[in-house]
């Protein structure tokens, strides 16, 4: 019995499923059989007494007819379709009532269509407003022009520096899809307020929807690592030239090295192109080189923290940046900032670490490492004299063996910038699941020129495959890096990073000797999972470029700074021994530092601790410490290679 009554229901589905495919005839169809159906089971109320004696008194029981079939069809189909016209012409003759019912129902019909234009039109407004299709009418907002997986980081740091911004997002996306992932990623519990549209960035009259000539910032990202849509909005926001008011700063992230170039020319000098394989090849290789600086950029980068700005500080001109160090209490000065005349107007420029006796002009900014713009300045008491200061003078070795696992867009930019910074003979592997000789040839291809001073050796494998490293000594590579790679298959890098990092882990219980092990991750969500694998410097890629996306967007002086920090021949920020700079046993403080760094030509910006190990940026002028092997001081230093 119930296998009957299911396959009934089945069938009863079915019927449905094949009427309503008809469209309108077939639901015009089940409409008049279900009329008729239910209008039948109204007419069997004459066996529970519809034309008994009490209710022939009654107005709404028609009696005139025949007190049976005629009169109850009349009665149920009144109830049915609630015709009130059709009910007033009880009694007249049949082609009336034909013709009655007949205009009642196209009566019902005409209601129903003024409904549903009515809904509909209501329901395409509504949906116009959730689709971002209105436009906006902010002022000063940060217009954000494209989507990829750096937007989190975008906000967070926007909520950082400008707290209470309005940032309105112009991207080829459904509102739906781009509410649910900023919600997942708690962006409501941010300090800002976002508001979406979807469209294209590359289309002016898209553009002027969202506001683009009251924007104090426009930031451009490269959707989903294509560059094509950014470049085109690129030459769109550089060429425009009635900008209604003050032209906002213009960011530009560049997903591809080919495609920089393409970009610095279109940008014509007004739009800061931040090219996200150049600065994350920069990032990887000044780890390579100082083991530790992950974790400075990383705080530099961060959604808390220190940051670099640049200030405006008039009163302070005329006294030097010696002696300026120690009168900052919760700031770090690191170089200067000015405006340098060029054609059709003037650009800021920057410099790092100009030396200590440089004078501060009056119209010249500071650039200051600090958490926040509000920073403490007190008058220092006479000159600072250090009494823990020794004199040492270690330089960071570059590695001469380096072994690269992985294999993405961005080893292209490594293997320059490793070329850039390494001695004559260094020696670097790349082991990835290409063919050697395809590898080779892609690498020749991509690169501009020969490399000088490095020598490659590509090896076929998988790296989370024992036997790719069978004729392989680990122990002998002074460096390790594990990039993120999405050649085999999997949409997710890091869980491949991390199999692989599991047989390193293993591999290298084998060894006495630790080797320096650099990781790019996508996700820092998936930061905690490296925890006792043998890594010792992480690198999340989309936060760095979007914390620095973020950073220019707000003060454009800071593009240039951050290039002239991560290029090679440069300054740098770099982790020397504790033993350079100050007596080990003996407290000292963070003035104690800055001294020594002074008489180094370098600019001390923190330490990292041994027992900590964590990094320590502009600490707190009252702390103390008493330093010992193993403690490394952070500043900023001209590079010099051995």
């Amino acid at each position: 019995m119930r296998q009957t009554l299911k396959e009934i229901r089945e069938r009863f589905r079915y019927l449905l499923d094949r009427v309503f495919a008809r469209e309108f005839s077939g639901q015009l169809l089940f409409f008049i059989v279900l009329v008729v159906l239910v209008t039948l089971l109204g007419m069997s109320a004459v066996f529970i007494g519809l034309f008994d004696p009490e209710n022939l008194d009654v107005e709404g029981v028609p009696t005139r007819i025949d007190r049976g079939f005629w009169d109850a069809m009349w009665w149920s189909l009144n109830h049915v379709l609630n015709l009130r016209g059709f009910q007033r012409m009880y009694g007249a003759s049949a082609p009336i009532l034909i013709y009655a019912l007949f205009l009642s129902i196209l009566g019902l019909a005409v209601f129903g269509v003024l409904v549903s234009l009515i809904n509909n039109t209501m329901r395409r407004r509504i949906e116009s407003l959730r689709a971002g299709e209105t436009p906006v009418w902010e002022r000063g907002h940060v217009l954000i022009l494209g989507w990829n997986n750096k937007i989190i980081s975008v906000l967070q740091q926007l909520a950082r520096l400008s707290p209470g911004a309005r940032v309105v997002i112009l991207a080829p996306r459904e509102i739906g899809l781009m509410e649910s992932r900023l919600r997942i990623a708690g962006i409501q519990n941010e300090r800002i307020t976002t508001i979406l549209r979807t469209g294209v960035p590359s289309n002016l009259r898209e553009l002027d929807r969202v506001a683009v000539d009251r924007a104090a910032s426009v930031i451009i990202l490269s959707t989903e690592g294509d560059d094509r849509d950014s470049i085109k909005t690129l030459v769109l926001l550089a060429g425009k030239s009635d900008w209604a008011g003050p032209s906002p700063t213009l960011t530009c992230e560049i997903a591809r090295e080919e495609n920089y170039e393409l970009a610095q020319i279109a940008a014509r000098d007004r739009v800061q192109i931040i090219s996200s394989s150049r600065v994350i090849s920069k990032v990887i290789v000044q780890t390579i080189r100082n083991p530790g600086l992950a974790a400075v950029y990383s705080e530099l980068f961060s959604i808390s923290g220190n940051s670099l700005y640049v200030r405006h500080t008039p009163e302070l001109a005329g006294q030097t940046l010696g002696q300026l160090a120690f009168g900052f209490r919760n700031a770090v000065p690191v170089g200067v900032a000015w405006q340098q005349p060029i054609a059709g107007g003037v650009r800021l420029a920057a410099g790092l670490n100009p030396g200590a006796d440089y004078d501060l002009l009056e119209e010249e900014q500071l650039v200051l490492l600090a958490r926040s713009r509000d920073v403490d300045f007190r008058e220092p008491e006479g000159e600072y004299q250090s009494r823990v200061y020794r004199d040492g003078g270690q330089q960071p070795r570059v590695p001469r063996r380096v072994l690269l696992i992985g294999w993405n867009d961005m080893l292209y930019d490594i293997l320059k910038e490793l070329d850039a910074h390494a001695l004559s003979g260094t020696a670097i592997t790349v082991l990835s699941g290409l063919e050697s000789h395809k590898a080779s040839a892609q690498v020749e291809a991509k690169l501009p020129r020969p490399l000088k001073n490095v020598e490659l050796d590509f090896r076929q494998g998988n790296g989370s495959d024992t036997r790719a490293y069978d004729d392989m000594d680990l122990s002998a590579f002074e460096s390790l890096v594990v990039l993120a790679d999405d050649s085999w298959g999997s949409n997710d890098p890091d869980t491949h990073t991390l199999r692989v990092l599991l047989r390193l882990s293993s591999l290298r219980k084998q060894s006495v000797r630790h080797v320096h092990t650099t990781v790019e991750l996508l996700d820092h969500a998936n930061q905690d999972l490296l925890a006792g694998l043998g890594v010792d410097d992480v690198v999340v890629s989309p936060d760095i470029v979007s914390a620095q996306a973020a950073q220019v967007s707000r003060e454009s002086i800071l593009g240039p700074i951050y290039k002239e920090l991560l290029s090679a021949g440069g300054v740098e920020i770099s982790l020397r021994p504790a033993s350079d700079y100050v007596a080990f046993d003996t407290e000292c403080r963070f003035d104690d530092l800055t001294y020594a760094a002074q008489q180094k030509m370098e600019i001390a910006l923190g330490l990292r601790l041994k027992s900590a190990g964590r990094v320590m940026l502009n600490p707190s002028r009252d702390s103390t410490w008493r330093l010992a092997e193993g403690d490394m001081i952070i500043v900023l230093a001209q590079q010099v290679y051995r």
